[in-house]
């Protein structure tokens, strides 16, 4: 099996299994995932506005960038691209064979993230969970534990769902424990030890709407999966650009309204 590995992937443990509603046996809904990875409009215009709040945090080209929970390894092909030096780390081996095949200059680590963190490389600038977090029963811990592999000074940024009223069966089938508002998640970050700066955000304002009414609809969710019409699809992708780029220029609208997610980041201590 290790004979046809792509180069840039070790292995040090494997999760063979995920929660009911993630089945990576399943050959059809992986490929529906991964092309969905590449074309919604949510898929992008998050990997842009992560790269966008790094280098605004100073993380940029050149930087050593450790994504945790890398699955299929879409965040880490964005931030290879943009030149940090990305290493991945995730549990699923089919899915982390993927993420190394579609970001060749990345390197990726086979591991079953709740055995711990020991064995993974540190000294990192920056550590990543993507909607990570919102699965875990001990955030803190695993938030403290990507902290030790920053070096004094260095980040761990997220993302989070957020808004409970926005909860649905695609919540539930995806394993989420919740979706966070400022105040749940700034709880997690305050009861974290070792940072001493902390960041808290809404995005993805323009889709509460749209999402609630989805909910109220009672819709049937499908994880993401079904990419919209391209000029549907297009259109909301321009239309989340703008939002971040007005988020950027009018502080106060950051704070007023709530968004369908949330960015956080922590800094080590120095």
């Amino acid at each position: 099996m290790s004979a046809v590995l792509p180069s840039n992937l070790e292995i040090l443990s494997e999760l063979p299994a995920d929660h009911a509603g993630f089945d990576i046996t399943d050959a059809r809904l992986m490929a529906q995932l991964s092309a969905a990875e590449d074309s919604h409009f949510w898929h992008v215009a998050r990997n842009e506005l992560i790269a966008t709040r790094l280098a605004a945090l100073g993380v940029g080209r050149g930087a050593r960038f450790l994504e945790l929970g890398c699955g299929g390894g879409v965040v880490s092909a964005h931030l290879c691209r943009a030149g940090l030096d990305v290493t991945g780390v995730d549990g699923h081996l089919p899915r982390v064979t993927e993420a190394a095949r579609r970001a060749p200059g990345a390197r990726f680590v086979v591991h079953d993230l709740s055995r711990g963190v020991d064995g993974l490389p540190t000294g990192f600038a920056a550590a990543g969970l993507f909607d990570v977090i919102e699965h875990l029963d001990q955030p803190v811990a695993a938030l403290e534990a990507a902290l030790s592999l920053v070096k004094a000074g260095g980040w761990v940024v997220g993302t989070v769902p957020a808004l409970m009223s926005l909860w649905s069966d695609y919540d539930a089938k995806g394993g989420h424990q919740l979706r966070y508002d400022r105040r749940t998640l700034g709880d997690v970050l305050e009861r974290v030890g070792g940072a001493d700066s902390r960041e808290l955000r809404w995005f993805n304002h323009l889709l509460v709407p749209m999402m609630w009414l989805q909910r109220r609809a009672r819709a049937e969710p499908d994880a993401g999966l079904t990419v919209p019409p391209s000029p549907l699809n297009q259109a909301l992708l321009w239309a989340l650009r703008a939002e971040y780029a007005a988020d950027r220029a009018v502080r106060p609208l950051r704070a007023r309204l709530p968004g369908a997610s949330l960015w956080f980041a922590l800094r080590r201590a120095r």
